[in-house]
C-alpha cells in the first residue's frame, strides 16, 4: 500500500468515526464548573475552567441537594451563599441577620416537641416545625433570615432577589425560611403551602 492509499484510508476511517462519535464544540466541553460570587460586591460570575478566585466565593452551578450523611455545620456552599446575599443586601440598605442556620438533630427534635406542645398535635406541628429527619436545617442546607430580628422589610428583600445567589423562600407561612433551591441566576420554582409538602405521603397514616 502506498503512503498515499494508507492517508486516504486514514482520511476515511476518520470520517466515518466523527459520524458516529461527532466532535464536542468548546461550548459543550467547557461546561460551567461553578458560579462565583465577588466578595466586595457579590457580583455572580460564571466559569467555565478553573475554580473561583481567591476574591470569590464558591456557590456551586445547581441546587444544592442533602449529601447521605449529616453534617456537623452548613454546607459550605450554602453559607457562601449566605455571605454573598448578605453583601448585596447591605449594599441595597438592608441588614440581614441570620435567626436560625444549621441545627443538630437534637436542636430539630427539641424545637420539634415545642411545637407539638403548642400546636396541639404532630401534624399541625409539621406545618412549621418538621421531624428532624424531613427538615433541612440539620442538613445544613436552611437559614431562617431575620425571624423576630431586624427588618421583615430585609428578608422581602431576599424573597424578591436570592435567585440571582441561589436562595428561594420555600414556604408560604413562613417570610424567614430559604433553602438553596435552584442555581444562582434560576427562577425559584412555586413555594409550598407550608412544612407539610417535605413530609413523603403516608406518613401520617404509620
Amino acid at each position: 500500500m502506498t503512503l498515499r492509499t494508507r492517508t486516504a484510508v486514514v482520511l476515511i476511517s476518520l470520517t466515518l468515526f466523527s459520524q458516529v462519535l461527532p466532535v464536542q464544540s468548546a461550548s459543550a466541553v467547557d461546561k460551567v464548573l461553578d458560579v462565583c460570587a465577588n466578595k466586595s460586591t457579590a457580583k455572580v460570575r460564571e466559569i467555565t475552567r478553573g475554580t473561583c478566585k481567591y476574591s470569590e466565593w464558591s456557590l456551586g452551578a445547581s441546587q444544592i441537594k442533602p449529601g447521605n450523611r449529616y453534617p456537623s455545620a452548613m454546607n459550605p456552599r450554602m453559607a457562601n451563599r449566605w455571605y454573598a446575599v448578605r453583601v448585596a443586601a447591605a449594599k441595597a440598605g438592608y441588614t440581614l441577620i441570620m435567626t436560625s442556620g444549621f441545627r443538630r438533630l437534637i436542636d430539630q427534635q427539641y424545637l420539634y416537641k415545642k411545637a407539638i406542645a403548642k400546636y396541639g398535635s404532630k401534624y399541625e406541628a409539621a406545618k412549621s416545625v418538621l421531624p428532624p429527619k424531613f427538615s433541612m436545617h440539620p442538613r445544613g442546607l436552611a437559614i431562617d433570615i431575620n425571624r423576630n430580628k431586624g427588618s421583615k422589610s430585609a428578608a422581602k428583600w431576599v424573597e424578591l432577589n436570592g435567585w440571582k445567589w441561589g436562595l428561594c423562600r420555600r414556604y408560604d407561612n413562613e417570610f424567614w425560611h430559604f433553602e438553596p433551591l435552584i442555581g444562582p441566576g434560576k427562577q425559584c420554582p412555586p413555594r409550598e403551602p407550608n412544612a407539610l409538602s417535605a413530609i413523603p405521603d403516608g406518613y401520617w397514616d404509620k
